[in-house]
């Protein structure tokens, strides 16, 4: 589910698929690309191509394909993480060079998650 990383269309349009308050259509995902934007038949490809590897779910009605993301944005965000530190040789060092460059806001929120995290486990 969610497998591999994602090249630029394909991140464009699971952006308009994430924007969406529900399923959307191939047309409605052409249409915020813009006018611009990649042809209809090519977005249909890479929608079906983001199910195969396990980023959209799809439903049909009649004869028209909804799409849904399967994972948030931040679910997306926290397996990239995972992702990261598992490929690494030294995890605590690209860690501490994550840690690094965060603003100084979200050290602090880290901060305050990892100690709730902390008083949530058995036995502390």
């Amino acid at each position: 589910m969610g497998g591999g990383t994602l090249g630029p269309l394909e991140s464009a349009v699971m952006d308009a698929v994430w924007e969406a308050e529900e399923p959307v259509t191939v047309r409605a995902v052409a249409r915020h690309l813009g006018g611009d934007g990649p042809a209809y038949t090519t977005v249909a490809t890479v929608l079906g191509n983001l199910h195969a590897k396990g980023w959209v779910d799809r439903e049909q009605r009649g004869l028209v394909w909804f799409y849904r993301p399967v994972l948030d944005r931040s679910e997306r965000a926290a397996r990239d993480m995972h992702r990261a530190l598992a490929g690494s040789d030294r995890p605590g060092s690209t860690l501490l060079r994550f840690v690094d460059a965060m603003s100084p806001d979200d050290v602090r929120t880290l901060r305050r998650l990892v100690e709730a995290a902390d008083e949530g486990e058995p036995g502390s």
